[in-house]
């Protein structure tokens, strides 16, 4: 191989490692609003369901028509926040292709070293075109989910960030600590 040859293969990796890297920076983001989400789904159908069984109840009909009102928007808002997770899962794994995909063109390059095939080069190329587009796609999808998003960008960037904080303290709380070896104390 001529020194151009090694400069270019060696852009090729940087390129393929550094999207690498944006994935899994993307991906890390969208894991913990998908986890936001499903979080307020449980909680509003756990809502749905408390307001659903208070209706059937034979004793009570008073606030009857409040009640129902609210079980209306309970249930649009489930229909909503399924829809949500539904394009939240899709992007993640967009996300998680395009995450394969920039690997898998690595892996061409690091054989590229090996083996002198050129079709090696331009197959990683396409490889890389291939998760690039598949980066974008999966962008585009969270761009689109947040626009339908019932809160504004910054509450739900404040939610993820609430979430994550907690999540990351019930972690170090789950934190197991090394036993301490007991002293034999001798009786005298």
């Amino acid at each position: 191989m001529s020194v151009e040859q090694t400069t270019q293969l060696i852009q090729l990796v940087l390129n393929s490692v550094l999207m690498v890297l944006a994935c899994a920076f993307v991906l890390g983001g969208l894991l913990l609003r998908r986890s936001v989400l499903e979080n307020r789904l449980q909680a509003t159908s756990i809502e749905y369901f408390q307001i659903l069984h208070r209706i059937n109840l034979p004793r009570s009909t008073s606030g009857g028509a409040l009640q129902t009102n609210r079980l209306l928007f309970l249930k649009k808002r489930l229909r909503h926040l399924q829809n949500q997770v539904k394009t939240s899962r899709a992007s993640i794994l967009g996300i998680y292709y395009a995450l394969i995909v920039f690997a898998v063109s690595v892996f061409s390059l690091s054989i590229r070293s090996l083996i002198s095939a050129e079709w090696l080069v331009s197959g990683s190329m396409t490889l890389f075109i291939v998760g690039v587009v598949m980066l974008l796609v999966s962008l585009a999808l969270v761009v689109f989910d947040l626009n339908k998003s019932e809160n504004p960008l910054w509450q739900d960037m404040r939610d993820t960030l609430t979430q994550g904080k907690a999540e990351i303290r019930k972690f170090r709380g789950r934190r197991v600590t090394p036993l301490k070896p007991h002293r034999n104390v001798k009786a005298s």
